[in-house]
């Protein structure tokens, strides 16, 4: 729904200490600061990997926070060493 105020700064025309990017200082309402808000990237990483600053909604990232890469354990990219006899290890 189309507000009187934008989106992204609230109608406050910056956001901390800097004017606002998508109304340029004026507060009014744009397409863009309401395209962003619908459609942006959590940003929870840079907090406490709880809230979004952006939204202030609590974290609405696609997956956990859990990697879903792991560390190589230091068995050239096995997740465990191999058994070979013929390979004597000391």
């Amino acid at each position: 729904m189309k507000e009187d105020f934008c989106d992204f700064c609230k109608g406050e025309g910056k956001t901390s200490s800097y004017v606002c990017v998508y109304c340029n200082g004026t507060g009014e309402w744009n397409p863009a600061a309401q395209a962003y808000m619908e459609n942006h990237i959590c940003q929870c990483i840079v907090l406490d990997r709880k809230f979004c600053p952006v939204c202030n909604k609590p974290c609405h990232h696609d997956t956990s926070l859990n990697p879903k890469q792991k560390i190589d354990p230091g068995n050239g990219g096995i997740s465990s060493a191999e058994s070979n006899p013929e390979i004597v290890v000391a």
